[in-house]
């Protein structure tokens, strides 16, 4: 996956600062992340020299700030049968059940197929389906065979 940062260059010309593989890239139980660009404030500040993705990771984003990230979520059946056996770490993460966040976030199914869990409700999402989740209890679950992979931008709720 190659990332691509534009901005102003150090003559104040536009430029390409950062072109090649994003460098902040997690793995938790089913989940895969890769962190594509992280904002501290509203609005954000755009002239960087620093990659602001190269923070410890976090599920949310900075208080006022937003994450842009790439998620892949392993098919169920696949998770189950590496995991059965050993308990991991990962395991106990809070997102990896229905959990909730304080974020409004933007999420686009870019391959393979997601059923998103709200309350009583399921619905199976395919690529190019989209999802506008305001920060209500949810889970995501793959049913499918192939990994499904999203993108999503999560927008802080709580004011700095």
């Amino acid at each position: 996956m190659t990332r691509i940062v534009t901005g102003p260059g150090e003559d104040g010309r536009p430029a390409i600062l950062w072109s090649g593989e994003p460098t902040t890239r997690v793995e938790f139980g089913k989940y895969r992340t890769t962190e594509l660009w992280v904002t501290t404030s509203s609005p954000p500040e755009v002239a960087r020299a620093f990659d602001p993705s190269e923070r410890p990771w976090e599920l949310e984003p900075p208080r006022g700030g937003t994450c842009f990230r790439i998620v892949e979520i392993a098919p169920e059946s696949r998770y189950e049968a590496a995991t059965s056996a050993t308990e991991t770490a990962a395991e106990s993460a809070d997102f990896l059940a229905e959990h909730t966040t304080d974020t409004l976030d933007y999420v686009v199914v870019l391959s393979g197929e997601v059923t998103l869990r709200v309350g009583a409700a399921e619905i199976t999402l395919h690529p190019g389906d989209s999802v506008v989740q305001q920060g209500v209890a949810h889970d995501w679950r793959n049913n499918g065979t192939q990994p499904c992979l999203m993108a999503g931008v999560l927008m802080s709720t709580v004011n700095p």
